[in-house]
């Protein structure tokens, strides 16, 4: 592997691998060494940027909420139709394949949040945050008359991520009995029914 000598390029380097160490063998099986063997570079060096391992698994969580939050906002904001918006929503919260190690990852520490707090808490601020998007877009969409809402807003919202996240898990699983592409189905039909528009 080449010599990385930008200090951010070296972190990213780090999170790449902690990301592959976790969904491969949990949080709980993680280790120093299996980093610097993932990014093959030395233990020490591991410890040079990250002392504590809880701080790469916040880097990991960072990842994802860049991921689901803010590469998801940033999408949405650039179409028009409250239906685009939400098909996006649904199409970009699905796993995007058997190597989407992030998502993979997230779904190792979300296991793990049940048994540690700080982890649970990184967890609930990933779901709101993922909530508030669905909730913006479903009541810009009622706003305008694209939506007729048949639910509170909220709790579509909260059904929409829990979809996201069971399927999700589905997928990760190596259910045969689904793929992505019936899982945004699914997810579009859920969508039908609350909105009562053609998403």
């Amino acid at each position: 592997m080449a010599r990385v000598r930008n200090q951010d390029a070296r972190r990213n380097q780090l999170v790449s691998a902690a990301i592959d160490v976790i969904a491969n063998r949990g949080v709980g099986g993680m280790r120093v060494k299996d980093i610097a063997t993932a990014a093959e570079i030395s233990p020490r060096l591991v410890a040079y940027y990250y002392p504590e391992i809880e701080d790469l698994i916040d880097e990991v969580y960072r990842n994802a909420v860049d991921r689901y939050y803010w590469q998801r906002l940033d999408a949405i904001s650039k179409l028009d139709d409250p239906r685009d918006r939400l098909a996006n929503l649904i199409e970009s919260g699905l796993p995007a394949g058997d190597d989407d190690m992030l998502n993979r990852a997230l779904y190792e520490l979300a296991v793990n949040a049940g048994r540690d707090p700080s982890h649970g808490t990184l967890l609930t601020l990933l779901f709101d945050r993922e909530v508030s998007l669905y909730v913006a877009v479903l009541e810009a969409g009622r706003a305008s008359g694209a939506f007729e809402l048949t639910e509170p807003v909220l709790g579509i919202a909260q059904n929409f991520v829990a979809l996201e996240d069971a399927y999700g898990m589905h997928l990760n699983g190596g259910n045969s009995s689904l793929d992505p592409s019936v899982a945004a189905s699914l997810m579009r039909s859920y969508a039908r029914s609350v909105t009562r528009a053609d998403v």
